[in-house]
């Protein structure tokens, strides 16, 4: 699963207004704001980032415990994003 790129939906408008972003999903009439770390997570799925890429993206940019388990963190965001349509296809 870590070589898998996910890959945004390009359906879904993004609003950046500031430390979060917003996302709107017009084919589910739907919006969903991120927090500073889904929103780095967001950015990296453009299809060329591995989950192993995005979790050392997130080491090298947050202050993360090295016994945090990121990659879960990262599974779980990816996830969500998929259940709720903002991803292209399966992740």
């Amino acid at each position: 699963m870590n070589t898998i790129k996910p890959l945004r939906n390009p359906d879904i408008t993004l609003q950046d207004i500031g430390n979060e972003v917003v996302l709107y999903s017009a084919t589910a009439d739907a919006v969903h704001v991120l927090n500073p770390t889904a929103k780095l997570i967001w950015e990296l799925c453009d299809g060329q980032h591995t989950l192993a890429d995005i979790e050392q993206v997130l080491r090298a940019n947050f202050a993360i415990p090295p016994d945090q388990d990121v990659m879960a963190d990262v599974r779980q965001t990816l996830e969500t994003f998929a259940a709720k349509g903002l991803l292209h296809g399966r992740f």
